[in-house]
């Protein structure tokens, strides 16, 4: 099939991996289409066998908040199987208000100040995060302007709808991975019609709840951390074989903050739990992993910039994941549980990090919490791991169930995604995408 002929989009070249950026006005307000306007980055790599082509399809990295040019421009050899990079015009598109698209989320104030705030021991520190979370709120919006209001995830599957219709295209197929999957599956509900295939990896499901959010993630984290710590203790190649993996990681909590260099205030207790994490769920990290703990008793300069998050992060998640009117008491029973579920790992997870930063949040929600109800299209694969430290597999057998006709693909093995921890299971997903067959 020849590629459409493009329409409203300027192309230009993009990166040194053959990709091209142009950019296209979309509606700050899609129930106003025609009144002011804002950007969005689309980038493309196109079908490297023309005669093979398919069509066209979308990539979205997750996040919430993450750009898709680096991925597409820089990475596309690296992360996407020949098979696709041949039969699919890649195209990756910065969700509104980040990346290259304009104008951004943009805040004046790190998301990670506070030592120890995400998690208040008492009502006073529950009251400063409130507080904090609100001022901080406060200064996205001024300096953002009207566009802090627009920026949930509904508003961005319209972006990619009138992406679609630029490109020319009747139908596209999906990638989603992680916070992805959230909008490959608005999309579908929005736009069944315009869908041809669509991978749903590590998928999170909307019909939970914040509660749920926060401690089915811990509980997740905990599993893959115990996962780790066996593999470490019986490895002779892991930085800390020999030692007790848990007792040496609760250590450089409970001795926190550790001196790095370089960092003269120290690193807290957050930073390296919220440090582990991030290496915790690709396993191809894990050994890497194991050298920077066996380090921080005497250098934890490698844990110094974790915890940190992007203004887009903290604005799309609270408009798309909202805490809600949770008050001290409650509040505290969440924590509670989280520590419950998680003793060893201690719940520093991107669901409470979301919970206890969209505490209080002034910013009215957009995109509240629903299940994603999807019918009308061909059948789509969710794809799904028995040890996901970040989507459990709960969650994802709750989206196939929201999705009419879709087939759940389960893969065994540690880690956040089969498409960055599993070839395997990637080769499925890819011949899924190929042929349209689950």
């Amino acid at each position: 099939m020849p590629p459409p002929a493009p329409a409203q989009l300027r192309w230009e070249p993009c990166g040194s991996q053959g990709a091209e950026g142009a950019s296209l006005a979309v509606p700050l307000d899609w129930s106003r289409p025609d009144g002011e306007t804002i950007t969005v980055a689309v980038t493309r790599l196109r079908a490297a066998d023309p005669a093979q082509r398919i069509g066209t399809l979308f990539f979205n990295p997750g996040g919430p908040g993450n750009a898709a040019r680096p991925w597409v421009r820089d990475r596309a050899i690296e992360l996407f199987p020949a098979a696709l990079r041949d039969r699919f015009d890649i195209v990756g598109v910065d969700p509104r208000g980040t990346g290259d698209s304009r104008p951004l989320i943009a805040c004046d104030t790190p998301t990670a100040e506070l030592n120890g705030g995400r998690y208040p021991a008492t009502r006073a520190e529950y009251d400063r995060l409130i507080a904090y979370n609100r001022s901080f709120a406060e200064e996205c919006r001024r300096a953002t302007g009207p566009l802090i209001d627009h920026v949930d995830t509904v508003s961005s599957a319209r972006d990619f709808d009138a992406v679609r219709q630029a490109l020319g295209e009747q139908r596209v197929s999906w990638l989603g991975l992680s916070y992805g999957t959230v909008l490959t599956a608005t999309y579908a509900e929005l736009f069944p019609e315009r869908v041809r295939a669509a991978v749903l990896d590590g998928p999170l499901d909307r019909s939970i709840g914040s509660r749920a959010l926060a401690t089915d993630d811990a509980a997740a984290a905990e599993d893959a951390f115990g996962l780790f710590a066996d593999w470490c203790e019986s490895e002779p190649g892991c930085a800390l074989y020999g030692k007790d993996v848990r007792a040496e990681y609760r250590s450089l909590l409970d001795r926190a903050p550790l001196q790095a260099l370089g960092h003269p205030e120290g690193v807290s207790a957050d930073q390296i739990g919220f440090g582990t994490y991030a290496k915790l769920i690709f396993r191809s990290a894990w050994s890497s992993l194991a050298e920077d703990l066996a380090a921080a008793s005497t250098d934890a300069s490698a844990f110094a910039a974790a915890g940190a998050r992007s203004p887009a992060y903290r604005v799309i998640a609270c408009h798309d994941m909202p805490t809600g009117d949770v008050g001290y008491a409650e509040f505290s029973a969440r924590l509670a549980e989280v520590r419950r579920l998680a003793p060893v790992f201690g719940g520093y997870v991107e669901g409470w990090d979301i919970q206890a930063g969209c505490l209080g949040w002034p910013i009215e929600s957009a995109n509240p919490w629903g299940p994603i109800r999807v019918t009308g299209t061909p059948p789509l694969l969710v794809v799904a791991g028995t040890h996901d430290p970040a989507t459990p597999l709960h969650w994802g057998e709750g989206v196939a169930s929201q999705i009419d006709g879709s087939e759940l693909l389960v893969w065994d093995g540690v880690g956040h995604t089969a498409f960055l921890n599993h070839p395997p299971t990637v080769d499925r997903a890819v011949d899924y995408l190929i042929t349209g067959r689950v």
